[in-house]
């Protein structure tokens, strides 16, 4: 019984009184008024009337509320989540909610202590491709957003029953790879990492070097050439030695991301794409469609090639008969729609942090061991109701001409999703925080490159804020142990990474700066993390009271006690979290759960130093004690969907 059941109840109400009334029934909205004066829910519906009738939105506003609603309401009798409805002078007719009946929705999150969510997801198959790092480097803040997004994605799927399967697209193809095998193979550079820092920091390192080298060095340039056809080609030496590189970044890279509660299922390897017979199906399906065609004359004779929306030519085979990104972008888009057959075996790669297993795909069958084509882990005969694509927006145009192949391809699939998100930079102030040097610290923010090396690991930056973390946990908590202090430090750390990231709008370019994460005040995890931790410190000092008063059998728990407008107003807040989780669901934006968990804080902050909840009666008491119960209920599922972890003491 919550928001959404209201607004259901005032929608049967309206459309009834158009009928009676002899109204068209239109579509309309009913939502939250801009001021809390005009009531709990308004609608527009007046508005739209008027503007296909010869009346003002007010009298009809009036006619509908005085010679129906009220009626109706009263019909209705005990049971209605309508206390009463009421005519503006605006033309909006404004509604007040029946918070005796209404209040007793908090019974049923107590009984079950669990998000109240229907089967929305009735385990039908979602496919969330994310991360996606090139591997020849460790990760950046900027990934980290890729990352958070994805893996928040999948928490809130798997929170509603659908059957999410994460997938990483490993480019081991490309020439970023290639780079790092010419440096190992020809520049004599020693790939076993005699330095002191994490193999994917050092190969980063090394790509930097490699693109100076190049300038001076053409030879180096042919070998490139001549690795990643190799690549392709597969089975050779250097095709060997390049799987034994990638494999060994990354798992580094994998540490990453699995220090901030990121899993996976699979890595999905674009070498094997080549090599299976995949991007051989896909050619054959975009030639019989007429959607790839063979260039004969101009700068992409004897190239294989598609046309963008604007009728630009995009290369897909290259001359020398290697593949192109887009080719491989093109054949991984159709495996994961499951237009052809799967061409791979499976590999087990490795148990991550949360037990479950990480698979590799492999064209290699003979070396294929308890392969999840056994129980249809991937994918089994069913088409994902949706595959969604996590990219920065500097992706776009690539996405958006898979787009319209896949819809060319299959007019009836629409369930190609392109999720872009804006590009990270860092505070001047953070860069300096951390102690690196740049010849841009004159500027505001610093935008990254890897290939430039302006970029600060990921790695770094949790490390400064679980030492900032620390600090402040030590100085609060003297009686703390080292080891307790260092978990929830990390814990910490990595919340507030996660929800700076996701709070912001995905359309919008952040710049993180590591002060304004760890804030106590305002809009930051920690913020939330408090408020957590004061809900819980209620509850263990009411622990007793409540458990004598279960213990009696008393059920009668009267939540009509709870009449405070600042009580009310966190009931109201907490009885929205369907519509909130619907939302996020339909947009894809996890912005939209972060900015609740905050109001839903602020809310219960609101109550907290207003009204107490120990020292008054039993009956109020044992209300107000179940309330804040159901307040850490529903904030302690949004941390786990948003990866924010939660402590009863910080």
């Amino acid at each position: 019984m919550t928001v959404k059941k209201v607004i259901q109840e005032i929608r049967e109400i309206i459309n009834k009184s158009l009928i009676d009334l002899k109204y068209e029934v239109i579509e309309y909205d009913v939502s939250e008024p801009p001021k809390t004066e005009f009531g709990d829910l308004t609608t527009n519906v007046a508005f739209l009337l008027s503007k296909r009738m010869a009346k003002k939105p007010n009298e009809i506003a009036r006619e509908i509320v005085d010679n129906s609603i009220n009626f109706q309401i009263i019909n209705r009798g005990n049971d209605s989540l309508i206390l009463n409805a009421n005519a503006h002078i605006s033309g909006h007719i404004n509604f007040n909610i029946n918070y005796v009946n209404f209040n007793n929705f908090l019974v049923r999150f107590i009984e079950q202590n669990k998000l109240l969510l229907p089967n929305i997801g009735q385990n039908k198959k979602i496919v969330i491709e994310h991360t996606s790092v090139n591997p020849n480097k460790s990760l950046h803040i900027g990934h980290l957003r890729n990352v958070v997004v994805g893996d928040s994605l999948y928490r809130l799927f798997k929170k509603t029953n659908h059957n999410a399967i994460v997938l990483n697209y490993i480019d081991d193809s490309g020439v970023q790879v290639a780079d790092l095998i010419v440096a190992f193979k020809f520049a004599n550079f020693n790939h076993d990492n005699i330095q002191k820092i994490k193999f994917d920091q050092y190969c980063g390192e090394i790509y930097v070097k490699m693109n100076e080298l190049y300038k001076n060095n053409s030879d180096l340039i042919e070998k490139r050439k001549l690795v990643i056809k190799e690549i392709e080609q597969g089975n050779t030496e250097l095709s060997r030695f390049t799987t034994y590189i990638v494999d060994k970044i990354v798992k580094q890279q994998l540490v990453s991301c699995w220090r901030i509660k990121s899993r996976y299922d699979l890595l999905v390897i674009e070498s094997q794409i080549l090599l299976s017979k995949l991007w051989e199906k896909t050619l054959n399906l975009l030639k019989e469609r007429n959607i790839i065609h063979y260039s004969t004359e101009g700068k992409n004779i004897n190239c294989w090639i598609i046309k963008d929306e604007h009728n630009e030519e995009k290369v897909v085979i290259r001359s020398d008969g290697t593949a192109t990104y887009i080719a491989k972008d093109i054949s991984f888009a159709v495996w994961k729609l499951n237009l052809v057959d799967d061409p791979f075996t499976y590999n087990k790669f490795s148990i991550q942090w949360d037990t479950s297993i990480l698979w590799k795909s492999t064209v290699d069958s003979e070396n294929t061991k308890n392969s999840p084509h056994e129980n249809n882990l991937f994918l089994g005969e069913d088409k994902p109701i949706k595959v969604i694509t996590v990219i920065d927006s500097r992706q776009s145009r690539l996405q958006q001409i898979i787009s319209r192949i896949i819809n060319e391809l299959d007019p009836n699939t629409k369930n190609y999703i392109y999720l872009g998100y804006e590009t990270v930079a860092l505070s001047s102030d953070t860069v300096q925080s951390i102690g690196m040097e740049l010849d841009h610290i004159n500027k505001k923010i610093i935008h990254m490159s890897g290939r430039k090396g302006i970029f600060i690991n990921a790695d770094d930056i949790l490390d400064e804020l679980h030492k900032k973390a620390y600090s402040e946990i030590k100085k609060r908590n003297p009686d703390f142990g080292d080891t307790s202090i260092d978990e929830i430090a990390e814990g910490i750390a990595v919340s507030a990474i996660r929800y700076n990231l996701l709070k912001q709008d995905l359309d919008k370019m952040i710049t993180f700066d590591m002060k304004d994460a760890l804030n106590l005040d305002g809009d930051t995890s920690l913020y939330l993390q408090y408020s957590f931790a004061r809900a819980m410190r209620i509850l263990e000092k009411g622990k007793d009271i409540l458990e004598e008063f279960i213990n009696q059998k008393n059920d009668t728990i009267r939540f009509d006690l709870l009449n405070q407008k600042i009580e009310l107003d966190l009931i109201k807040e907490i009885s929205r979290f369907d519509i909130i989780i619907e939302e996020t669901l339909n947009t894809l934006n996890p912005k939209i759960l972060a900015r609740y968990a905050n109001k839903l804080s602020t809310k219960f902050n609101s109550f907290y130093e207003n009204l107490p909840v120990l020292g008054t009666d039993l009956l109020l008491k044992i209300g107000r004690l179940m309330l804040v119960r159901v307040f850490v209920n529903i904030l302690g599922n949004l941390f786990e969907i948003l990866g924010i972890e939660s402590y009863s003491r910080i």
